[in-house]
């Protein structure tokens, strides 16, 4: 009885209590009521402005290649569609090899790439690429301002 004459002539430890007691009970109604579900009417989803966005190169896998029209053909990386990439007698081709073989790499944790000149013949289907564009790319599914593509290894 003691105990309880003291906590009740301390309000410190009354409100002590108090709070400690309605804070479990808001973490037991929680867990009780679960979260809330929300439907698809009610969620926004925010997209940053497509303005603000600027894409000047892009990486993929040739899917096809047709010379006579100087067209390249790749898969989006990201959507199940294709990107036409025309190609300009000025771009310029380039094979990219490593100085050791890939799957064995050196120790050493620098090295310089070789750039071997190639044609728009060289390339094959299945080739990874990286085509860098002078104009921004960004939800294009055709371009052909290239200034370089690089098949890498």
């Amino acid at each position: 009885m003691e105990l309880v004459k003291k906590i009740k002539s301390n309000p410190k430890v009354v409100v002590f209590v108090f709070l400690f007691v309605v804070a479990l009970s808001g973490i037991a109604l929680s867990f009780l009521t679960g979260p809330e579900k929300l439907n698809e009417a009610e969620m926004t989803v925010l997209e940053p402005p497509a303005s603000n966005i600027e894409i000047f190169s892009l990486a993929a896998v040739i899917s096809e290649i047709d010379i006579q029209r100087k067209l390249i053909t790749v898969k989006h990386p990201t959507k199940d569609r294709d990107i036409n990439v025309i190609v300009k007698d000025s771009s310029e081709i380039f094979k990219v090899e490593f100085p050791f073989d890939p799957k064995n790499p050196p120790s050493q944790a620098s090295f310089a790439p070789k750039y071997t000149k190639i044609a728009l013949q060289d390339l094959r289907p299945g080739n990874h690429a990286l085509i860098e564009s002078s104009e921004n790319i960004y939800n294009k599914y055709e371009f052909d301002d290239v200034k370089s593509i690089q098949v890498l290894p």
